[in-house]
């Protein structure tokens, strides 16, 4: 199966990368996760805005002890 890229408007959409996030299931899986596509986009400030919110949020729900990926 190929690997196709995500569309310019997913990757804006922090739902997109809470839902990659939701596979990490500690905080330093979490931390490699946000470093990895940090370094891929940290020139466009829409899509790390989108990260940054949907980090916190996951930071959130592994503090609550949330693991499920739904």
């Amino acid at each position: 199966m190929t690997d196709s890229k995500p569309l310019n408007s997913d990757l804006i959409d922090k739902l997109y990368w809470l839902r990659k996030f939701r596979m990490a299931k500690n905080e330093q899986t979490l931390a490699f996760m946000v470093s990895k596509v940090t370094d891929d986009y940290h020139s466009n400030t829409a899509i790390m805005a989108a990260i940054y919110l949907a980090e916190c949020q996951r930071e959130r729900e592994l503090a609550q002890g949330r693991l499920l990926d739904h």
